[in-house]
């Protein structure tokens, strides 16, 4: 198991928690069975992640598009890009709303962050053009996204974008 591997399996698990509300996901990244030598990376994302559903357990399930933005964006602040973006991309294959494309600009804008993390600035550019395409059709404030603050943020020159 590499450690890409170990996030993703207790990532997704957590933002299933997240989305659903369902023990049986706590149960998975809490109990995920690594190697030693991810043992302590583990044991952090799980602190983080048990700190967080305290802190916002009225949040947890997720309601609708205003509160699965609303986990992404206090995700996006702590620096858990992968959750940020793996929360809303969840929601996203199931949803058959008007705000899809607004949806996946906020995915890209987390993916974009995760690029900047790992020092891909070719994927953080690329992420940034997309998201920023995908925030054309929209105005004003929708599910919680201020969209004119996004594209700003968007065209910042460098730094980790907020949502």
């Amino acid at each position: 198991m590499r450690l890409i591997d170990v996030r993703n399996l207790i990532g997704k698990a957590f933002c299933d928690y997240l989305l659903t509300g369902e023990e049986k996901f706590r149960e998975i990244y809490l109990q995920a069975e690594i190697s030693e030598e991810f043992e302590t990376y583990k044991r952090k994302r799980v602190n983080f992640y048990e700190s967080f559903v305290r802190d916002y357990k009225s949040l947890i399930p997720a309601r609708g598009c205003e509160g699965v933005v609303t986990l992404a964006r206090l995700l996006n602040q702590r620096g858990y890009y992968f959750e940020a973006h793996e929360v809303v991309e969840k929601f996203w294959l199931r949803c058959h709303c008007a705000e899809k494309r607004l949806l996946q600009a906020v995915i890209q804008t987390a993916i974009a962050n995760m690029h900047l993390e790992n020092g891909n600035l070719k994927g953080y550019s690329r992420m940034k053009e997309l998201a920023f395409q995908n925030l054309k059709p929209y105005r004003g404030t929708i599910c919680t996204v201020e969209v004119e603050r996004l594209r700003e943020e968007l065209q910042k020159e460098e730094g980790f974008l907020n949502l």
